[in-house]
């Protein structure tokens, strides 16, 4: 039996025109006090509609950092929007540092960068398991948005397609790999292959 859907409040909707020469609808919810976000290009209540969940990174979307692969894979997302009919780009604004929020994501960090470690073993060295996230708020926006229909999500992780279809969602996979990644990056990708289970290329 799927889980129940978490309730979302529906907040605004509107077009707006982007970098990559395309128009989006971005919709807004909001869930125990958080804000998320959907931009969809075309009609995505139709079977297979190309779907993105992404993380919220402030290193590597906003400042550039390139050690994980982050910001490559929100805009290859953004990129294959562009040449896609319909697309969809869930935001999860309260994902930071994999659900344990941006304060804990620092410690990690800094763990990671000072001490050599590995991401996963970061969180361990806090005593924090590596992802708490879940999938339930961006399950309901698909519902909302693509209705009944199955989709393809462009991730590595097959936790993402299994935590939705816990809530009913039927979702195939199609892998998301960034494309020339730096040193650093693949060390990173190598740890989430390794000891996380990401579908990733053996020769990273």
């Amino acid at each position: 039996m799927s889980k129940k859907l978490p309730y979302l409040e529906k907040l605004e909707s509107f077009s707006r025109p982007t970098a990559l020469g395309f128009s989006a609808v971005l919709h807004s919810y909001k869930h125990d006090g958080v804000v998320l976000f959907a931009l969809a290009k075309g009609n995505v209540c139709q079977d297979d509609v190309h779907v993105r969940i992404q993380s919220p990174c402030l290193f590597g979307e906003s400042f550039g950092v390139n050690s994980c692969d982050c910001g490559a894979q929100l805009s290859q997302a953004l990129q294959a929007a562009a040449t896609a009919e319909a697309f969809l780009l869930i935001y999860l604004s309260d994902q930071e540092g994999r659900g344990h929020g941006v304060e804990t994501k620092l410690r990690a960090v800094e763990k990671e960068a000072n001490l050599g470690l590995s991401m996963p073993d970061a969180f361990r060295a806090l005593n924090l398991e590596f992802d708490k996230r879940s999938y339930g708020t961006a399950a309901a926006i698909i519902k909302d948005l693509v209705g009944n229909h199955s989709i393809c999500l462009l991730t590595n992780n097959p936790k993402k397609v299994e935590g939705l279809e816990d809530f009913g969602i039927e979702a195939k996979r199609i892998a998301h790999v960034v494309d020339n990644p730096t040193d650093e990056c693949r060390r990173y990708l190598r740890s989430k292959r390794d000891e996380l289970g990401h579908l990733l290329p053996a020769d990273l």
